[in-house]
Parts: structure tokens; sequence; C-alpha cells
């Protein structure tokens, strides 16, 4: 599965623009909403396409050079771990999106990429009582000190003000708006402040997710001091060659197959739907 070229991304535009919007819809003022409409009457397939056509619309505009090189490359190299089927020919990604259908086709995106809605299918596959309560667990695999963080914020909805740790994150609509919160405070900070491009932002916001902001950061101003440009396709192919020189950093690893992970689940998910 590889990325696909500018002219085919224009095709997959094309068709994609028979949809107009609601249910997923937010207000069109991000390029990404102009360039992927939101289909209407969501259907399994329908927001299968939606979410593949919007990850290929980031991923065309940020990579390039040897960032999508290594990107590619990589991509390679855990596709069959997205992929794998057990004896039955089933697998965990697939039914986690089938399982989060009812959820999903009126989910509240509050204006930012139905691609976000990948991370729960790879972090759970789609279980609201995943991993243990004292560290990562439920849906978005969320640990303790961050959902309390987020619960004392101003703007917090009151549903997450009260509710317990725990519960926040074992329910779908709760731990869905309480990483919405956590997500968004990423993009402002690359967006608003780094003033990183809209893809860029989005892609680093995904890694930072996983990595942590504080590593995501000090990568881009690690480039910036050696007079590279800061931008998402030279951080990839930095982190690539630092996992290559440390293969056995377990974290590092997890960081560079982050977006590829979620890039083949939904490229698997739009392929079966």
């Amino acid at each position: 599965m590889s990325l696909l070229s500018k002219s085919s991304l224009a095709s997959v535009l094309i068709l994609l623009g028979l949809y107009a919007a609601p249910n997923l819809s937010q207000a069109a003022d991000a390029t990404w909403q102009r360039a992927i409409p939101v289909p209407t009457k969501p259907s399994l397939s329908k927001i299968a396409a939606y979410q593949h056509a919007l990850f290929q619309y980031f991923l065309t505009d940020a990579l390039s050079g040897k960032g999508k090189q290594s990107f590619q490359k990589v991509s390679k190299r855990v596709a069959n771990n997205i992929t794998w089927r057990d004896s039955k020919g089933s697998n965990a990604y697939l039914r986690a999106y089938a399982n989060s259908y009812t959820f999903i086709k009126k989910v509240d995106l509050q204006q930012m990429p139905a691609i976000i809605l990948l991370i729960p299918y790879l972090e759970s596959q789609w279980h609201g009582t995943s991993g243990t309560p004292s560290g990562d667990y439920g849906y978005w695999q969320m640990v303790p000190e961050v959902v309390n963080e987020i619960r004392n914020l101003d703007h917090a909805p009151n549903a997450i003000k009260k509710s317990s740790t725990n519960t926040i994150r074992s329910k779908a609509t709760l731990s869905t708006q309480a990483a919405q919160l956590h997500l968004r405070r990423y993009y402002f900070y690359f967006a608003k402040v780094a003033k990183y491009s809209e893809s860029d932002s989005w892609l680093l916001t995904i890694t930072a997710y996983n990595w942590g902001a504080g590593n995501v950061k000090r990568l881009m101003a690690e480039l910036k001091a050696k007079g590279i440009k800061p931008n998402y396709a030279n951080f990839y192919h930095a982190i690539y060659k630092k996992q290559q020189a440390k293969p056995t950093d377990i974290s590092l690893r997890a960081a560079v197959e982050y977006v590829p992970s979620l890039w083949h689940i939904a490229q698997m998910i739009d392929e079966t739907y």
C-alpha cells in the first residue's frame, strides 16, 4: 500500500465531491474541510472512504523527499502488523471500525478531522475497558494524569468535570470528548503558536498523542537549530534516522510507526467496506 500521487488524489477528491455535508459535518473554514466533503447519509463504506481520502490528503500535502521515502519504508514494515487476520479471517481493526459505527456516524467532531477516530482503533481496538486503570486505559488509552488534567480545564464539558477518571475513559462519548480536548491543545500549539502548516500540524498532533508533545517539540527545535526546515517531512525523516540508530528503543519505534499504522488501518477499512 503506497501513497497516491497528487493527480490520483485529485480523482479521489472529485468522487468524494459528489457527497455534500452534515452528520459528520464541520463548518468549512479549513483547507481540508473544503477539499474533502463529508458524506451525506453516512454508511460504513462512505465513512471509510472519507477517512481514507482525508488521510491521503494530509499525507500528500505534507510528505516529500526523504521524509516521504522514510514514511513509505516504515509503512511497508508495519503492513503485516495491521492487516494480519486470524484463522477465521477476522481482523481486530476491522472489528473495531464495525463496532464503532453507531457512534462515529453521529459523533460531533468539533471542527477536527475524522482521521482522529482511527486512534482508538489502534490504541484499544475500540474496547472501553482495555488496558489497566492505573495506566493506559479505555477507548483512547489515556493515563489518569492526563484525564485529571483535562477534567480541571475551565472549558471541559460538565459531564467530564463530574465523572470519575475511569468512567471518562471507559465511555465512548466522554473518552472521545476528553481526547479531543487533549488533541486540540497540541494542534493549537503546532498551528497557532509554532505556525506550522495545517497538514503538518495535524500529523504532528497525532504523533504527539503517542510520543508526547515535548518530544515532538524538541525534535522540531533540533531541526531548526541545524538549519533544516521544521516541517513534518523533515521531522519524519529525522525520527526515522533516530529509530534506525536505536532499533531497540521502544518509544522511538512506536513513534515512527504510529502514523503509518493509522494510515494502513484507514486503507484497509476503505478496501474492506
